[in-house]
């Protein structure tokens, strides 16, 4: 009987340590299962682009409350800059612990926090980030967004028949990789090629060298925030000479709030930007969102959406399967709004994002689907 009795014990005894094994249970005798997910959130909350962070922020958070079991999102202030994103970093990593990064906003965040990744044994996913630089780098580093490249070549495209071309581009990391872009697609076509530094207040001596070079096409190239305003604003104080010359942009002149007081200015200008989403799911969620969320866009509140979504499954999955959150990310579809069952097949940026094309007609940014 004893013996059976101690037989039994053993039995006992393994399949305790055995589901120990499983949970991962931490030194402090917390199951790692049973941790709550850290997520370190890098956003623009103040600065040019602020609006566009603040309204991520309450994208996150609303998308957070959706989970079964939601994260921890710490906050910091990226300012749309390297050095600020480096900074907002280093919080996150050194006083937070967090788990993962959702971020940067723009571009140059991205690409600054890069290199601190592999350092920290930290992945990163950017919803937003589009410069084609990040193609290439570390494999912690993923983009739900599209390369500036796929923008660059529809843009090319639509430009196919036309000669004569001005560029104006603002002085940072997003912009400056799509005008490489475009003059590799455009060659001689371009006969003037300006830039304006990052924040700047006045443009009106760029302009007037567009002027002079008598252009058929006017390729507006400045980051969101206050440059989008002040550029067009200025751009229609010579309304007059401007109205006769095709006006094609990306992104920042989406919202229709960017192209207040001068529709007549604006009136068919083409805007290569995200893709338009039609789907049921899509359509649910946005409309579930504060109704202060107007800025930001239907893709960019749905790739926020999908980029926590796939960074909280994939560090829960980690804990479960005693596996890398980098290899959750990399080794399977993902899921979400945008990129459900799409992959980075190894590449940066998620596969199977195009362009959208839109044309502002009557004040409105119209899809051409």
């Amino acid at each position: 009987m004893k013996k059976r009795m101690l037989i039994l014990s053993s039995c006992l005894f393994a399949v305790c340590l055995f589901l120990t094994g499983c949970m991962h249970t931490t030194k402090e005798g917390v199951s790692n299962s049973d941790k709550s997910v850290k997520i370190g959130v890098l956003l623009p909350l103040s600065g040019g682009a602020s609006s566009y962070g603040e309204e991520m922020m309450m994208v996150l958070k609303h998308k957070n409350a959706m989970l079964k079991n939601p994260a921890e999102l710490h906050f910091e202030d990226s300012k749309c800059t390297a050095s600020d994103a480096v900074s907002g970093f280093q919080k996150l990593v050194d006083l937070k612990s967090v788990d993962a990064i959702l971020g940067g906003f723009c571009s140059s965040e991205t690409l600054a926090i890069e290199p601190l990744l592999e350092q920290n044994n930290l992945v990163a996913i950017s919803g937003t980030s589009s410069s084609p630089e990040i193609e290439g780098k570390s494999q912690n580093m993923m983009t739900l967004s599209y390369s500036d490249n796929v923008i660059a070549e529809a843009m090319a495209k639509h430009l196919a028949g036309s000669k004569n071309i001005a560029i104006i581009t603002e002085q940072n990391d997003y912009n400056i990789a799509l005008k490489n872009s475009l003059e590799n697609l455009l060659g001689d076509k371009i006969i003037a090629n300006e830039v304006f530094e990052k924040d700047a207040k006045d443009m009106r001596n760029i302009i007037e060298k567009v002027k002079q070079s008598s252009p058929d096409v006017l390729i507006l190239n400045p980051n969101i925030g206050d440059t989008t305003t002040t550029l067009i604003t200025q751009l229609a104080e010579s309304k007059d000479y401007f109205k006769n010359i095709k006006l094609v942009s990306q992104e920042t002149y989406v919202a229709d709030s960017s192209r207040v007081g001068v529709e007549d200015l604006v009136e068919g200008m083409v805007l290569f930007a995200a893709p338009t989403l039609s789907d049921s799911r899509v359509d649910s969620f946005i409309a579930s969102l504060p109704s202060s969320v107007d800025n930001l866009g239907v893709f960019y509140s749905a790739t926020a959406h999908d980029a926590l979504e796939n960074l909280v499954r994939a560090v829960q999955d980690s804990r479960l399967n005693n596996t890398l959150v980098l290899d959750e990310l990399r080794n399977g579809p993902l899921s979400g709004l945008v990129v459900k069952g799409k992959d980075f097949a190894g590449k940066n940026f998620v596969q199977g994002i195009e362009a959208g094309k839109f044309v502002v007609t009557k004040g409105k940014a119209v899809s051409q689907k």
